[in-house]
């Protein structure tokens, strides 16, 4: 089950998800009636099935259909996998900004970093460095950065 939080404002509507996308999630009734641009901040996304998928693709392919706009924050890696497996997962939405997973190499920590894909194909699609949340702690990308970040290629 996915819960959604939701802000208006002036430019247009967040929402911010968290929990599994499944069969009984309905996003045009989670999101309901928004005016501008709709923001799906996705960091909280755990998981996403084949049924969850298809729900996520009928719904943005409606809204682009009918000349909306939308855009993507946060992208956790079940999203990205599907990214990188599904060429109209994004369904003609800008992805903003993804979830890099990083681990320490000193107190092996796991962590995740925001990083906006502008930066990323600015760069080569080079990872950028990241610290651990401690001082004296170095991180390094926790997969493989040509296939993670596949779905940026030209």
């Amino acid at each position: 089950m996915v819960q959604v939080d939701r802000e208006d404002g002036p430019e247009g509507t967040v929402v911010k998800l968290a929990g599994t996308i499944e069969e009984s999630v309905d996003l045009s009734q989670l999101f309901g009636e928004f005016t501008g641009v709709l923001s799906v901040n996705c960091k909280g996304v755990t998981r996403i099935n084949s049924v969850g998928v298809k729900t996520w693709i009928r719904y943005f392919q409606g809204l682009k259909s009918t000349g909306r706009a939308f855009k993507f924050l946060d992208l956790p890696h079940p999203l990205i996998e599907q990214l990188n497996m599904i060429s109209n997962f994004a369904c003609g939405g800008e992805v903003v900004s993804v979830l890099l997973p990083y681990g320490c190499n000193k107190c092996s920590k796991e962590f995740v970093a925001s990083v906006k894909t502008a930066e990323l194909k600015a760069n080569g699609l080079e990872v950028p460095k990241v610290k651990c949340e401690r001082e004296d702690c170095g991180a390094t990308f926790d997969d493989d950065p040509e296939e993670f970040l596949y779905f940026l290629q030209d």
